[in-house]
Protein backbone atom coordinates (compact mmCIF):
# COMPACT_ATOMS: atom_id res chain seq x y z
CA UNK A 1 0.00 0.00 0.00
CA UNK A 2 1.68 3.26 -1.11
CA UNK A 3 2.17 5.66 1.90
CA UNK A 4 0.67 8.39 -0.69
CA UNK A 5 -2.80 6.43 -0.40
CA UNK A 6 -2.61 7.41 3.38
CA UNK A 7 -1.06 10.64 3.91
CA UNK A 8 -3.77 13.81 5.17
CA UNK A 9 -5.32 15.77 1.98
CA UNK A 10 -3.63 19.19 1.18
CA UNK A 11 -4.78 22.32 2.43
CA UNK A 12 -7.70 23.81 0.29
CA UNK A 13 -8.33 27.16 -0.80
CA UNK A 14 -11.26 29.14 0.85
CA UNK A 15 -13.68 28.41 -2.20
CA UNK A 16 -13.09 24.88 -2.32
CA UNK A 17 -13.79 24.56 1.34
CA UNK A 18 -17.08 26.64 0.51
CA UNK A 19 -18.45 24.86 -2.05
CA UNK A 20 -17.37 20.82 -0.96
CA UNK A 21 -20.09 18.85 -1.09
CA UNK A 22 -22.33 17.95 -4.07
CA UNK A 23 -21.62 19.91 -7.12
CA UNK A 24 -24.94 19.52 -8.81
CA UNK A 25 -26.71 20.65 -6.02
CA UNK A 26 -24.29 23.96 -5.85
CA UNK A 27 -25.43 24.48 -9.47
CA UNK A 28 -28.50 23.63 -9.57
CA UNK A 29 -29.09 26.19 -6.44
CA UNK A 30 -27.26 29.13 -8.49
CA UNK A 31 -29.55 28.31 -11.95
CA UNK A 32 -32.68 28.77 -9.61
CA UNK A 33 -31.07 31.95 -7.84
CA UNK A 34 -30.06 33.72 -11.62
CA UNK A 35 -33.90 32.41 -12.88
CA UNK A 36 -35.66 34.17 -10.10
CA UNK A 37 -33.39 37.13 -10.38
CA UNK A 38 -34.01 37.16 -14.31
CA UNK A 39 -38.22 36.66 -13.83
CA UNK A 40 -38.59 38.57 -10.76
CA UNK A 41 -36.96 41.75 -12.08
CA UNK A 42 -39.43 41.64 -15.30
CA UNK A 43 -42.68 40.67 -13.44
CA UNK A 44 -42.11 43.00 -10.26
CA UNK A 45 -42.51 46.33 -12.86
CA UNK A 46 -45.57 47.68 -11.47
CA UNK A 47 -44.18 47.95 -7.69
CA UNK A 48 -40.97 49.55 -8.83
CA UNK A 49 -42.37 52.49 -10.43
CA UNK A 50 -44.86 52.34 -7.79
CA UNK A 51 -41.33 52.96 -5.35
CA UNK A 52 -39.75 55.17 -7.16
CA UNK A 53 -43.18 57.20 -7.14
CA UNK A 54 -43.05 56.54 -3.08
CA UNK A 55 -39.83 56.79 -2.60
CA UNK A 56 -39.37 53.52 -1.41
CA UNK A 57 -36.42 51.27 -1.33
CA UNK A 58 -36.50 49.59 -5.40
CA UNK A 59 -38.25 46.18 -5.28
CA UNK A 60 -35.56 44.60 -7.53
CA UNK A 61 -32.68 46.07 -5.21
CA UNK A 62 -34.39 44.49 -2.26
CA UNK A 63 -34.94 41.01 -4.12
CA UNK A 64 -31.34 40.86 -5.53
CA UNK A 65 -30.15 41.68 -1.27
CA UNK A 66 -32.78 39.09 -0.10
CA UNK A 67 -30.81 36.31 -2.52
CA UNK A 68 -27.35 37.52 -1.35
CA UNK A 69 -28.88 36.68 2.05
CA UNK A 70 -30.04 33.55 0.80
CA UNK A 71 -27.09 32.64 -0.46
CA UNK A 72 -24.96 33.54 2.69
CA UNK A 73 -27.25 31.37 4.66
CA UNK A 74 -26.61 28.39 2.01
CA UNK A 75 -23.03 28.46 2.87
CA UNK A 76 -23.18 28.95 6.55
CA UNK A 77 -26.05 26.00 7.02
CA UNK A 78 -23.56 23.83 4.83
CA UNK A 79 -20.71 24.52 6.92
CA UNK A 80 -21.78 23.12 9.76
CA UNK A 81 -20.56 19.93 11.13
CA UNK A 82 -21.89 16.17 11.32
CA UNK A 83 -22.37 16.72 15.46
CA UNK A 84 -24.02 19.58 14.63
CA UNK A 85 -26.64 18.47 11.83
CA UNK A 86 -27.58 15.38 14.27
CA UNK A 87 -27.35 16.89 17.40
CA UNK A 88 -27.26 20.69 17.49
CA UNK A 89 -29.75 22.00 14.68
CA UNK A 90 -32.68 20.02 16.03
CA UNK A 91 -32.44 21.71 19.57
CA UNK A 92 -31.61 24.81 18.05
CA UNK A 93 -34.55 24.82 15.60
CA UNK A 94 -37.00 24.05 18.33
CA UNK A 95 -35.83 27.61 20.44
CA UNK A 96 -35.98 29.28 16.87
CA UNK A 97 -39.68 27.91 16.32
CA UNK A 98 -40.26 28.68 19.99
CA UNK A 99 -39.31 32.53 19.61
CA UNK A 100 -41.22 33.02 15.82
CA UNK A 101 -44.34 31.33 17.59
CA UNK A 102 -44.45 34.12 20.31
CA UNK A 103 -43.41 37.04 18.46
CA UNK A 104 -46.25 35.96 15.94
CA UNK A 105 -49.02 35.92 19.18
CA UNK A 106 -47.61 39.64 20.53
CA UNK A 107 -45.83 41.30 17.45
CA UNK A 108 -47.63 39.37 14.24
CA UNK A 109 -49.57 41.71 11.77
CA UNK A 110 -52.16 40.12 9.67
CA UNK A 111 -51.76 40.86 6.09
CA UNK A 112 -55.09 41.00 3.65
CA UNK A 113 -56.95 38.69 7.18
CA UNK A 114 -54.79 35.94 6.53
CA UNK A 115 -50.81 34.77 6.87
CA UNK A 116 -49.36 36.64 10.36
CA UNK A 117 -46.26 37.99 10.01
CA UNK A 118 -43.86 39.56 11.69
CA UNK A 119 -42.79 43.19 10.41
CA UNK A 120 -38.98 43.95 11.43
CA UNK A 121 -38.74 46.90 9.11
CA UNK A 122 -37.00 46.12 7.08
CA UNK A 123 -37.62 42.74 6.17
CA UNK A 124 -41.26 40.96 7.20
CA UNK A 125 -40.83 37.45 8.59
CA UNK A 126 -43.36 34.77 7.64
CA UNK A 127 -42.90 32.10 10.41
CA UNK A 128 -45.12 29.43 7.94
CA UNK A 129 -41.72 29.64 5.41
CA UNK A 130 -39.24 28.23 8.55
CA UNK A 131 -41.78 25.59 10.36
CA UNK A 132 -40.89 23.69 6.80
CA UNK A 133 -37.42 23.52 7.69
CA UNK A 134 -38.32 22.27 10.80
CA UNK A 135 -40.94 19.54 9.92
CA UNK A 136 -37.90 17.81 8.12
CA UNK A 137 -35.15 18.37 10.80
CA UNK A 138 -37.54 16.84 13.77
CA UNK A 139 -39.06 14.04 11.27
CA UNK A 140 -34.98 13.17 10.83
CA UNK A 141 -34.64 13.50 14.29
CA UNK A 142 -37.73 11.08 15.34
CA UNK A 143 -36.65 8.79 12.86
CA UNK A 144 -33.55 8.51 14.12
CA UNK A 145 -30.89 5.70 12.88
CA UNK A 146 -34.30 4.04 11.99
CA UNK A 147 -33.85 1.82 9.06
CA UNK A 148 -37.12 -0.32 9.35
CA UNK A 149 -40.58 0.05 11.07
CA UNK A 150 -40.11 0.00 14.58
CA UNK A 151 -43.28 -0.36 16.37
CA UNK A 152 -41.81 1.09 19.68
CA UNK A 153 -42.03 4.36 18.55
CA UNK A 154 -45.88 5.17 18.40
CA UNK A 155 -45.71 7.38 21.22
CA UNK A 156 -42.74 9.61 19.66
CA UNK A 157 -44.35 10.17 16.42
CA UNK A 158 -47.27 10.92 18.25
CA UNK A 159 -45.69 14.13 20.19
CA UNK A 160 -43.71 14.76 16.48
CA UNK A 161 -47.32 15.52 14.90
CA UNK A 162 -48.52 17.15 17.98
CA UNK A 163 -45.65 19.24 18.07
CA UNK A 164 -45.96 20.45 14.42
CA UNK A 165 -49.52 20.83 14.71
CA UNK A 166 -48.76 22.98 17.90
CA UNK A 167 -46.56 25.56 15.75
CA UNK A 168 -49.06 25.40 12.77
CA UNK A 169 -51.72 27.02 14.82
CA UNK A 170 -51.43 30.52 13.19
CA UNK A 171 -51.24 28.82 9.91
CA UNK A 172 -54.34 26.97 9.97
CA UNK A 173 -56.02 30.38 11.05
CA UNK A 174 -54.37 32.27 8.26
CA UNK A 175 -53.61 30.32 5.28
CA UNK A 176 -55.85 27.21 5.16
CA UNK A 177 -54.18 25.57 1.61
CA UNK A 178 -50.47 25.82 3.73
CA UNK A 179 -51.99 24.03 6.83
CA UNK A 180 -53.30 21.36 4.14
CA UNK A 181 -49.77 21.44 2.32
CA UNK A 182 -48.34 20.86 5.29
CA UNK A 183 -50.60 18.08 7.10
CA UNK A 184 -50.25 16.20 3.79
CA UNK A 185 -46.33 16.44 3.93
CA UNK A 186 -46.04 15.44 7.17
CA UNK A 187 -48.12 12.45 6.27
CA UNK A 188 -46.04 11.36 3.47
CA UNK A 189 -42.78 12.20 5.34
CA UNK A 190 -43.84 10.12 7.72
CA UNK A 191 -44.59 6.98 5.29
CA UNK A 192 -40.98 7.68 4.08
CA UNK A 193 -39.52 7.67 7.48
CA UNK A 194 -40.86 4.31 7.95
CA UNK A 195 -43.74 5.46 10.98
CA UNK A 196 -45.03 2.53 12.88
CA UNK A 197 -47.96 1.29 10.51
CA UNK A 198 -50.56 1.23 13.65
CA UNK A 199 -49.81 5.22 13.86
CA UNK A 200 -50.12 5.82 10.32
CA UNK A 201 -53.70 4.11 10.47
CA UNK A 202 -54.71 5.74 13.09
CA UNK A 203 -53.99 9.16 11.80
CA UNK A 204 -55.39 7.80 8.17
CA UNK A 205 -58.90 7.69 10.05
CA UNK A 206 -58.88 10.29 12.31
CA UNK A 207 -57.93 12.95 9.42
CA UNK A 208 -60.39 11.39 7.13
CA UNK A 209 -63.18 11.66 9.91
CA UNK A 210 -61.88 15.64 10.91
CA UNK A 211 -61.33 16.72 7.15
CA UNK A 212 -64.95 15.40 6.49
CA UNK A 213 -66.42 17.02 9.65
CA UNK A 214 -64.75 20.13 8.67
CA UNK A 215 -65.69 20.24 5.26
CA UNK A 216 -69.63 19.78 6.44
CA UNK A 217 -68.90 23.07 8.82
CA UNK A 218 -67.59 24.97 6.03
CA UNK A 219 -70.32 24.10 3.32
CA UNK A 220 -73.52 24.10 5.62
CA UNK A 221 -72.65 26.55 8.78
CA UNK A 222 -74.48 29.76 8.45
CA UNK A 223 -72.40 32.52 8.09
CA UNK A 224 -72.97 34.47 11.19
CA UNK A 225 -70.89 31.22 12.50
CA UNK A 226 -67.97 30.98 10.21
CA UNK A 227 -65.32 32.85 11.91
CA UNK A 228 -61.98 34.31 10.22
CA UNK A 229 -60.70 33.26 6.95
CA UNK A 230 -63.40 30.21 7.57
CA UNK A 231 -65.85 32.61 5.91
CA UNK A 232 -63.74 32.98 2.56
CA UNK A 233 -62.79 29.41 2.36
CA UNK A 234 -66.91 29.20 2.31
CA UNK A 235 -67.33 31.49 -0.57
CA UNK A 236 -64.83 30.22 -2.42
CA UNK A 237 -66.03 26.93 -2.33
CA UNK A 238 -69.36 27.78 -2.69
CA UNK A 239 -68.03 29.33 -5.79
CA UNK A 240 -66.06 26.56 -7.51
CA UNK A 241 -69.52 24.42 -6.88
CA UNK A 242 -72.06 27.01 -8.24
CA UNK A 243 -72.69 26.69 -12.33
CA UNK A 244 -71.47 30.44 -13.40
CA UNK A 245 -73.73 31.79 -16.22
CA UNK A 246 -70.33 32.89 -17.85
CA UNK A 247 -67.51 31.25 -16.30
CA UNK A 248 -64.54 33.50 -18.09
CA UNK A 249 -66.33 37.03 -16.63
CA UNK A 250 -63.64 38.50 -14.08
CA UNK A 251 -65.29 39.34 -10.54
CA UNK A 252 -63.37 40.26 -7.37
CA UNK A 253 -63.43 36.91 -6.06
CA UNK A 254 -61.78 35.09 -9.51
CA UNK A 255 -59.73 38.06 -10.69
CA UNK A 256 -56.45 36.91 -9.45
CA UNK A 257 -57.22 33.30 -11.09
CA UNK A 258 -58.41 35.08 -14.81
CA UNK A 259 -55.55 37.20 -14.86
CA UNK A 260 -53.03 34.06 -14.58
CA UNK A 261 -55.00 31.85 -16.98
CA UNK A 262 -54.97 35.48 -19.14
CA UNK A 263 -50.78 35.35 -19.26
CA UNK A 264 -50.73 31.69 -20.05
CA UNK A 265 -53.30 32.43 -23.14
CA UNK A 266 -51.14 35.14 -24.22
CA UNK A 267 -47.77 33.03 -25.11
CA UNK A 268 -49.12 31.59 -27.97
CA UNK A 269 -46.67 28.70 -27.23
CA UNK A 270 -43.59 30.59 -28.19
CA UNK A 271 -43.87 33.82 -25.50
CA UNK A 272 -43.49 37.63 -25.74
CA UNK A 273 -40.00 37.63 -24.84
CA UNK A 274 -38.35 38.76 -21.69
CA UNK A 275 -39.80 41.48 -19.98
CA UNK A 276 -42.67 41.59 -22.50
CA UNK A 277 -45.32 40.16 -20.43
CA UNK A 278 -49.00 42.25 -20.57
CA UNK A 279 -50.19 41.25 -17.76
CA UNK A 280 -48.44 41.61 -15.08
CA UNK A 281 -48.99 44.82 -13.77
CA UNK A 282 -53.01 43.71 -13.67
CA UNK A 283 -52.09 40.90 -11.94
CA UNK A 284 -51.24 41.92 -8.51
CA UNK A 285 -49.64 38.80 -7.79
CA UNK A 286 -47.11 38.49 -10.69
CA UNK A 287 -44.30 38.11 -9.19
CA UNK A 288 -45.02 36.01 -6.46
CA UNK A 289 -47.82 33.43 -6.66
CA UNK A 290 -48.55 33.30 -10.59
CA UNK A 291 -45.13 34.15 -11.60
CA UNK A 292 -44.98 30.78 -13.41
CA UNK A 293 -48.02 32.40 -15.51
CA UNK A 294 -45.66 35.53 -15.96
CA UNK A 295 -42.90 32.99 -17.13
CA UNK A 296 -45.09 31.33 -19.33
CA UNK A 297 -46.10 34.48 -20.95
CA UNK A 298 -43.08 35.68 -22.19
CA UNK A 299 -40.64 32.74 -22.27
CA UNK A 300 -43.81 29.94 -24.22
CA UNK A 301 -43.30 26.57 -24.21
CA UNK A 302 -39.59 27.23 -22.84
CA UNK A 303 -40.50 28.57 -19.72
CA UNK A 304 -43.40 26.47 -19.32
CA UNK A 305 -40.82 22.95 -19.48
CA UNK A 306 -38.20 24.65 -17.99
CA UNK A 307 -38.99 25.64 -14.49
CA UNK A 308 -40.69 22.03 -13.31
CA UNK A 309 -37.57 20.50 -14.97
CA UNK A 310 -35.64 22.55 -12.08
CA UNK A 311 -38.11 20.86 -9.80
CA UNK A 312 -37.48 17.39 -11.35
CA UNK A 313 -33.55 17.90 -10.61
CA UNK A 314 -34.09 18.88 -7.35
CA UNK A 315 -36.21 16.01 -6.46
CA UNK A 316 -33.50 13.68 -8.76
CA UNK A 317 -30.39 15.04 -7.39
CA UNK A 318 -31.66 14.94 -3.73
CA UNK A 319 -32.97 11.20 -3.93
CA UNK A 320 -30.04 9.93 -5.28
CA UNK A 321 -27.40 11.87 -2.42
CA UNK A 322 -29.58 10.37 0.19
CA UNK A 323 -29.09 6.78 -1.58
CA UNK A 324 -25.61 7.42 -0.91
CA UNK A 325 -25.62 8.20 2.86
CA UNK A 326 -23.99 6.20 5.12
CA UNK A 327 -25.57 8.26 7.84
CA UNK A 328 -29.99 7.26 7.97
CA UNK A 329 -30.39 10.62 9.76
CA UNK A 330 -28.76 12.64 7.39
CA UNK A 331 -30.67 10.56 4.39
CA UNK A 332 -33.81 11.81 5.68
CA UNK A 333 -32.81 15.38 5.63
CA UNK A 334 -32.14 14.95 2.40
CA UNK A 335 -35.18 13.10 1.28
CA UNK A 336 -37.47 15.46 3.72
CA UNK A 337 -36.14 18.38 1.46
CA UNK A 338 -36.29 16.71 -1.82
CA UNK A 339 -39.54 16.38 -1.53
CA UNK A 340 -41.08 19.43 0.17
CA UNK A 341 -39.75 22.04 -1.75
CA UNK A 342 -40.36 20.48 -5.36
CA UNK A 343 -44.53 19.66 -4.03
CA UNK A 344 -44.44 23.52 -3.08
CA UNK A 345 -43.50 24.25 -6.42
CA UNK A 346 -46.38 21.37 -7.78
CA UNK A 347 -49.02 23.26 -6.18
CA UNK A 348 -47.90 26.65 -7.42
CA UNK A 349 -48.07 25.70 -10.94
CA UNK A 350 -51.54 24.31 -10.34
CA UNK A 351 -52.68 27.60 -8.58
CA UNK A 352 -51.16 29.32 -12.16
CA UNK A 353 -53.59 27.06 -14.57
CA UNK A 354 -56.27 28.23 -12.02
CA UNK A 355 -57.63 25.10 -11.16
CA UNK A 356 -57.20 25.78 -7.40
CA UNK A 357 -55.94 29.15 -4.89
CA UNK A 358 -53.59 29.54 -2.79
CA UNK A 359 -50.72 31.56 -1.69
CA UNK A 360 -48.02 29.01 -2.35
CA UNK A 361 -44.61 30.62 -4.44
CA UNK A 362 -42.42 28.94 -6.41
CA UNK A 363 -39.26 27.83 -4.13
CA UNK A 364 -35.98 30.11 -4.80
CA UNK A 365 -37.28 31.49 -7.57
CA UNK A 366 -40.48 34.19 -6.51
CA UNK A 367 -40.51 37.32 -4.97
CA UNK A 368 -39.53 36.86 -1.13
CA UNK A 369 -37.57 37.36 2.06
CA UNK A 370 -38.21 34.98 4.79
CA UNK A 371 -39.20 32.32 2.12
CA UNK A 372 -35.78 32.57 0.14
CA UNK A 373 -33.95 32.36 3.34
CA UNK A 374 -35.84 29.28 4.64
CA UNK A 375 -35.71 28.27 1.36
CA UNK A 376 -31.86 28.36 1.09
CA UNK A 377 -31.19 26.67 4.07
CA UNK A 378 -33.38 23.68 3.47
CA UNK A 379 -30.46 23.74 0.33
CA UNK A 380 -27.24 24.36 2.56
CA UNK A 381 -28.00 21.47 4.72
CA UNK A 382 -28.72 18.91 1.57
CA UNK A 383 -25.08 20.04 0.38
CA UNK A 384 -23.75 19.95 4.04
CA UNK A 385 -25.04 16.43 4.76
CA UNK A 386 -23.06 15.40 1.26
CA UNK A 387 -19.99 17.25 2.13
CA UNK A 388 -20.09 15.51 5.45
CA UNK A 389 -20.85 12.28 4.34
CA UNK A 390 -18.25 12.31 1.20
CA UNK A 391 -14.99 11.19 2.70
CA UNK A 392 -17.04 8.23 4.99
CA UNK A 393 -17.84 6.88 1.25
CA UNK A 394 -14.07 7.02 0.64
CA UNK A 395 -12.38 5.52 4.07
CA UNK A 396 -14.26 2.71 3.20
CA UNK A 397 -12.19 0.80 0.24
CA UNK A 398 -8.91 2.59 2.09
CA UNK A 399 -9.78 0.56 5.25
CA UNK A 400 -10.50 -2.44 3.35
CA UNK A 401 -7.23 -2.48 1.62
CA UNK A 402 -5.04 -1.42 4.52
CA UNK A 403 -6.38 -4.26 6.47
CA UNK A 404 -5.15 -7.08 2.94
CA UNK A 405 -1.75 -5.66 3.61
CA UNK A 406 -1.99 -5.88 7.14
CA UNK A 407 -0.93 -9.80 8.28
CA UNK A 408 -3.76 -12.11 10.26
CA UNK A 409 -3.51 -11.85 14.49
CA UNK A 410 -4.98 -14.80 16.45
CA UNK A 411 -6.30 -11.99 18.96
CA UNK A 412 -7.50 -9.66 16.18
CA UNK A 413 -11.52 -8.54 17.59
CA UNK A 414 -14.41 -8.09 15.40
CA UNK A 415 -16.59 -4.75 16.98
CA UNK A 416 -19.99 -5.95 18.05
CA UNK A 417 -22.73 -4.77 16.01
CA UNK A 418 -23.32 -1.80 17.96
CA UNK A 419 -19.89 0.25 17.46
CA UNK A 420 -20.52 -1.13 13.99
CA UNK A 421 -24.26 1.44 14.67
CA UNK A 422 -22.53 4.36 16.08
CA UNK A 423 -20.37 4.41 12.92
CA UNK A 424 -23.22 4.87 10.53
Amino acid sequence: MSSAVLDAPKSRSWYQRIFAGNGLLWFLYFVLILASLITVSSAISSEYYKSISRGGLNPILKHSLMLVIGVASAIVMSMLSGKAYRYVLPRVSTLVMLILFFAQVFLGHSANGAERWINLGFITIQPAEFLRVYMVIWGAFVAGKDQEEDPRKVKTYAFYWLRILFFSIFVMLGNLSTFLIFIAFLYLYSWVLKAPKRFMYWVSGLGAIMAALFALYILFAPESLLVGRTLTWHNRIHGALTEQTDRFAITDANRQEQMGRMAIANSQLIGRGPGKSKMRDSLSLAYSDYLYAIIIEEYGILGLLFIPSLYFCWMFFAYREARKQTNVYRSNLIKGFGILYPLQALVNMIVASGVITTGQTLPLISYGGSSIIATSMAFGIMIGASRVDKPKRVEAPIEEAVVEDLPLEDDAVEPNEDEQLDTL
